[in-house]
């Protein structure tokens, strides 16, 4: 503003005064020159402004920076004093722990040399546990070893008993054929002169002493014979069957000075008689036949009465099916 108003003195000196037209043109050149400097120097001003307002600015954002560094400084102090007192706690319980362990050091030697004598009791008594049960381990597996040894033995044997089951079952059906057989074939007779009866596995045929025989006689009648050709028709149809004849007797004693001398005799000359009825008269094979006498020996009555007496005086015919294939299995 100054500079603007020093040109304006001058244009008013140039024109009041009567200067030469040099000294004019120099002056207006000056004008000029000095009206660009301003020009320069107010861009330059503006400039300045500007720099000063982005500096204010920055300054402002310093002293908020500033501002925010001293309430930082203000919490980094606040830990700091927290973290001195921190440590010192943490020292303190180094202090303790330290003591601790000091005083865990200081066991005495004895306390010392107990604990290991425990320790080594307890690991000798595990050592022996752990053989112990190893022991048992072993005992285990033999066992176990027996046991499946056991259990096949025991299946073998169960087949061998089943097996033996069905044979004999097999057999008990055919008593049981046999017998009913045998009373269908022997129905015509009475009860009294014969009876057929199953025990022990075989049948039973027995032929009373007035159905063969005549007292005292070793010769078969001929109603006895009838009934034991009956029997020797069952006998040939079923070939496995095994047959035992004998003879008994009452206990009154014989009294001859001729053959059969005594009940014995007599008991198997009667046997003898009817094995010679079935195998020669009636072809049963004669290696399935047996002949015994028991004489009085094996009375089914009491020998004390007539009644008795004459159910003693007997022949029984016993058929038994054959056990070979039972023998045979229980040889193996």
């Amino acid at each position: 503003m100054k500079q603007l108003t020093f040109a304006g003195m001058v244009m008013m000196l140039l024109f009041t005064a009567c200067v030469p037209q040099r000294q004019f043109q120099d002056v207006v050149a000056a004008r000029d020159k000095c009206l660009q400097d301003t020009a320069v120097m107010a861009s330059q001003l503006r400039a300045r402004n500007t720099e000063v307002a982005q500096l204010e600015e920055q300054i402002k954002q310093m002293q908020s920076s500033m501002s925010l560094m001293r309430k930082d400084s203000v919490d980094i102090h606040s830990r700091y004093d927290q973290m001195v007192k921190a440590n010192e706690q943490l020292r303190q319980i180094e202090d303790m722990l330290n003591n601790r362990i000091n005083q865990l050091l200081a066991l005495s030697s004895t306390e010392n040399q107990q604990l290991r004598e425990d320790l080594q009791r307890k690991s000798d008594e595990l050592l022996l546990k752990e053989k112990e049960l190893n022991n048992k381990a072993q005992i285990l597996t033999d066992q176990q070893k027996s046991i499946e040894t056991l259990n096949k033995d025991l299946e073998a044997r169960s087949k061998r008993v089943q097996e033996l089951e069905d044979i004999l079952n097999k057999q008990e059906q055919t008593v049981i054929d046999l017998k009913n057989t045998i009373d269908k074939a022997l129905s015509g007779f009475s009860s009294s002169d014969l009876t057929v009866e199953r025990k022990n596995g075989k049948v039973y045929v027995s032929l009373s002493e007035k159905l063969l025989f005549a007292s005292g006689s070793t010769v078969v009648d001929p109603k006895g014979k009838d009934a034991l050709k009956k029997v020797a028709d069952v006998l040939k149809a079923n070939g496995d069957i095994t047959v035992e004849i004998e003879g008994h007797t009452d206990n009154v004693p014989l009294k001859s000075a001729n053959f059969p001398k005594d009940n014995w005799d007599l008991s198997v000359l009667r046997a003898t008689s009817i094995v010679k009825i079935l195998t020669v008269d009636n072809s049963v094979d004669a290696k399935r036949v047996t002949a015994a006498g028991r004489g009085e020996y094996f009375p089914v009555a009491d020998n004390g009465t007539t009644d008795g007496k004459s159910k003693n005086r007997r022949t029984e015919i016993i058929l038994s099916p054959n056990l070979d294939a039972l023998y045979d299995l229980l040889n193996k």
